[in-house]
């Protein structure tokens, strides 16, 4: 049954601060029906974000902007990092974290773009996902929040040479928190430690350390190794 009947507060205030980004008011209007679809509808698909507003278009509307028109994600994120530098319990601080993992999006469909077959290590069986590995900003007063996102296609869903495993992804990630001058340190579990991603030749040319490794709970509540990284240069 639809329950919206207006935008939140929060969501007005987004389109004021994001709005020149977009072409038209319409444009405008699906990005406010996109956010507020995402914090208040039931079902966070299209079609039930749509259904969930009292008087709304038809659901390919809403579609068609996220899949078809073209605004410019990267301007939408360099955006939202900079204004939530506008705010001391968000801003970067030499004390925050950027912690780098990747996650599982669960998905029935099979033929959404890029979803596979992925072994999920908390439940300890295979799902139908997407797969994300996601830079997080942990800033000391606790807030926390995404940087940036790559996410995984596999080998065989792939173009000849085209294939980019989680190491260069999370390579990606790490030159893009340093291309940003985000203060910090990073830290991921023991998955991406390998040469390359703890090489300082392949990440920006930045000096650090490593910490020792310690034992961390997962999600399953068994013990996973984890490691911290700290940027000594930038």
């Amino acid at each position: 049954m639809p329950t919206i009947v207006d935008f939140p507060t929060i969501v007005k205030d987004a389109v004021d601060i994001f709005g020149d980004l977009f072409a038209n008011e319409p444009e405008r209007c699906h990005f406010a029906e996109y956010l507020t679809g995402l914090m208040v509808a039931e079902k966070k698909t299209v079609s039930g974000i749509n259904s969930a507003f009292v008087v709304t278009t038809d659901q390919s509307c809403l579609n068609r902007w996220l899949n078809e028109v073209g605004w410019d994600v990267k301007a939408l994120n360099d955006r939202r990092l900079e204004w939530l530098q506008s705010d001391p319990k968000t801003r970067y601080s030499s004390r925050g974290v950027i912690a780098i993992d990747n996650t599982l999006v669960d998905h029935a469909g099979k033929l959404i773009a890029d979803v596979g077959w992925f072994w999920d290590h908390a439940n300890e069986r295979y799902v139908m996902a997407h797969d994300y590995l996601i830079s997080n900003y942990v800033c000391p007063s606790g807030a926390h929040y995404p940087i940036e996102w790559r996410r995984f296609k596999k080998r065989e869903a792939c173009a000849k040479e085209e294939f980019t495993d989680h190491t260069e992804l999370c390579i990606e990630l790490i030159n893009d928190a340093m291309a940003r001058g985000i203060p910090g340190d990073f830290t991921f579990d023991s998955y991406f430690t390998s040469a390359k991603v703890l090489n300082p030749t392949t990440t920006c040319l930045f000096d650090m350390r490593v910490a020792p490794r310690y034992a961390v709970a997962g999600d399953n509540g068994q013990q996973q190794e984890a490691i911290y990284v700290t940027s000594l240069s930038h």
